[in-house]
Order: structure tokens, then sequence, then C-alpha cells
């Protein structure tokens, strides 16, 4: 079983990454848009470093990226 697990947990974690986010402060009208999961992270932890905001990060679907 731990096989099956690993192969589609490295497609899954290819496809996270093609995916868009949309970063957004729960304190203030700061948002952004971020390509993948990791630079998501990054921006919102950046950001509530410097203000000490909760930050959101909302999946964008697919449809959204070709608008």
């Amino acid at each position: 079983m731990a096989a099956n697990k690993s192969g589609p947990t490295e497609s899954g974690s290819a496809q996270t990454d093609a995916k868009r986010f949309l970063v957004q402060c729960d304190g203030c009208s700061f948002e952004r848009s971020a390509d993948g999961r990791e630079e998501a992270t990054r921006i919102g932890t950046h950001h509530r470093r410097e203000t000490g905001h909760e930050i959101v990060a909302v999946e964008l679907p697919p449809s959204a990226d070709s608008a």
C-alpha cells in the first residue's frame, strides 16, 4: 500500500504547484495572487510577520486562470 500512496502523492504535489491561490488578509485590504501553494505560504508568512494579521489563502478554480 505504501508504494501506491507515494505515486499519487508525487503527482498530486506537482498538480498542487500548478494551482493558483488568492492570498487575503483578515485584518486589512491586503490581497495577492500566487502561483502554487509554496508561493502562497511565502506571501502569507511575510505579511503575517510584518503586520500580525491572519491570512487566508483560497484556491482559485481553473476557469479563473483563463479569465
